[in-house]
């Protein structure tokens, strides 16, 4: 198997830009495209999962209202008892003291005065109540009543209940569905560079790829073909065999995108990333093992399509399908050594 070193561009730029919006779901490219194939079935699939959740939550509640309004019954009962025993007591308190006779002016006062009080707590107790017994089953008649709201609310509106509810989670995968779409470019690069990678994994570890490929310039080179100065080059995939450095970019375009004329060329990209790479080998790599002098290291440039490629042939560039991609790769006769390759791997890794 090809040794592979570092993540490929688009996926790490599409991983900052959905972590920056705060979309964490997805661990691979793959679990995107399934999500979005399967956005609809998803969508409904919360929409069941929450009729789901309120039926049991219906019959749960049910259950739950018709052991409070028992329990308030019992209570209110109780508490009933205990406060007509209160009032018979002292009833029964009053009615003795009516029944004394024959009391002296001093205890016929002390009588009165203990009769005024008796009355009063017998009166109070019986305008209270009422008051009394709605505060003992309060907590419970508030639980009976957030139960009544519910199942009236869920036997008149099932449906915007299950909506309402589902609400959050629907506008989640929205937003979800929303910024993929606003990524598809990124997407879509991150899978056609993942579909290369997978490709050049089946050959074998005499070649080398490393993913995303940078180099910066100080002071930058002139490109004289294009009358630049280049500061810096990024290449999507840097392909190192004993037959050479294969420059690649990876392409996943429409056919319409193909035949577009407002899309930037890649070819000339690529040969700028040529110029660049030749230069910096030049400086600061030798291959001094050949006994005739130092060897060249053959740098070609290639283009990998997805599923679209132009009909036209051009200079110094080769563009393929991903189907051609490994026969392409290994049509080159090699030239260069292990120690050699090494030797290149190493210093540009």
């Amino acid at each position: 198997m090809a040794r592979i070193y570092r993540t490929i561009e688009s996926l790490k730029s599409l991983k900052y830009e959905l972590e920056s919006r705060d979309i964490t779901r997805f661990k691979s490219v793959k679990e995107i495209k399934e999500f979005l194939k399967e956005f609809d079935s998803e969508k409904q699939a919360v929409l069941n999962d929450t009729k789901n959740e309120l039926n049991e939550e219906y019959h749960k509640t049910c259950i739950r209202l018709k052991s409070n309004t028992q329990k308030r019954v019992e209570i209110t009962n109780l508490a009933t008892e205990k406060i007509d025993g209160q009032i018979a007591d002292l009833q029964s308190k009053i009615d003795i003291i009516h029944k004394k006779n024959g009391l002296n002016f001093i205890n016929k006062i002390l009588s009165s005065v203990r009769l005024y009080y008796l009355n009063k707590q017998c009166h109070d107790f019986k305008g209270r109540k009422s008051k009394i017994l709605n505060k003992v089953v309060l907590p419970l008649s508030q639980k009976i009543k957030i139960d009544q709201v519910f199942i009236n609310k869920y036997e008149s509106n099932k449906q915007i209940l299950i909506e309402r509810s589902a609400q959050i989670k629907i506008k989640e995968l929205e937003y979800t569905r929303d910024v993929l779409e606003e990524c598809k470019n990124l997407i879509s690069g991150a899978i056609g560079e993942n579909l290369v990678v997978k490709e050049i994994k089946k050959l074998s570890d005499d070649y080398v790829l490393i993913n995303d490929f940078k180099l910066e310039f100080s002071p930058p080179i002139f490109y004289k073909q294009q009358n630049e100065r280049i500061y810096s080059i990024q290449i999507d995939h840097l392909l190192i065999s004993k037959a050479g450095i294969f420059i690649t970019e990876t392409k996943n375009w429409s056919k319409k995108s193909v035949n577009s004329i407002s899309l930037r060329s890649p070819i000339e990209q690529i040969k700028r990333s040529n110029f660049a790479l030749y230069i910096y080998i030049s400086e600061n790599l030798s291959l001094a093992d050949h006994h005739w002098g130092e060897q060249k290291i053959p740098i070609r440039n290639l283009i990998v399509m997805i599923n679209n490629k132009p009909k036209a042939q051009f200079k110094y560039v080769s563009i393929k399908l991903l189907n051609e991609l490994n026969d392409y790769i290994s049509y080159f006769d090699p030239v260069l050594t292990e120690k050699q390759l090494n030797k290149i791997t190493s210093h540009l890794v």
